[in-house]
C-alpha cells in the first residue's frame, strides 16, 4: 500500500537515509520542519518532499523518490499532495528554484517566471541569490480549476 502522509519526528532520521546521496544539504535532520511529507512504500520510506511556507507563499524546497521506485507515479503523488497540504495552509503560489531548467514540474502547471517577477517575500526568505535561478511559479487556485489537478 501507498501512504503519502506528514513527517514525524521519528521519521527524521529515515529521511536522511533516503536523501543522503543528494545534494540537499539544506536538510538537516535536527531541523525536521513541519512541512514535510513522506511516501511509505509497504511501511518503507522511499521518497519525501519538503516546503517552506511564508505567509500565502510557498517554496517546495525537494521532492526526492528513492531511484528504483521511481517511474511509479510515487513522485507526482508527492508533488500533488505538497500542492494539497500548501492548499489548505491558504497559500496562493508555490515557488520552485532550480539551478537547471527541468519540464518535470510543467505537467503539473508551473510555468517559468523572472526572478523580477516573483513575490518580494520570496527574496527576503530565500538565503542564497535567485537572480541567476531557474524559478518556477504555480498558481494554486489555477491548478485545482485545471486540468493538471486531475
Amino acid at each position: 500500500m501507498i501512504t503519502i502522509r506528514k513527517a514525524t519526528f521519528e521519521d527524521k532520521y529515515k529521511i536522511q537515509e533516503v536523501i543522503n546521496n543528494t545534494d540537499f544539504a539544506q536538510f538537516c535532520p535536527a531541523n525536521l520542519t513541519e512541512h514535510t511529507l513522506v511516501v511509505e512504500l509497504e511501511n518503507t520510506i522511499v521518497g519525501c518532499g519538503n516546503l517552506d511556507i511564508i505567509e500565502d507563499l510557498a517554496l517546495i524546497k525537494f521532492v526526492y523518490i528513492i531511484p528504483k521506485y521511481r517511474n511509479q507515479g510515487l513522485g507526482d503523488g508527492l508533488v500533488r499532495a505538497l500542492i494539497n497540504y500548501a492548499d489548505r495552509r491558504n497559500v496562493k503560489k508555490i515557488y520552485i528554484i532550480c539551478d537547471d531548467k527541468s519540464e518535470y514540474f510543467k505537467r503539473f502547471g508551473f510555468k517559468y517566471v523572472a526572478a523580477t517577477k516573483c513575490d518580494r517575500k520570496l527574496y527576503e526568505s530565500h538565503s542564497r541569490n535567485i537572480k541567476d535561478q531557474f524559478i518556477m511559479e504555480l498558481d494554486v487556485d489555477e491548478f485545482f480549476n485545471s486540468c493538471h489537478c486531475h
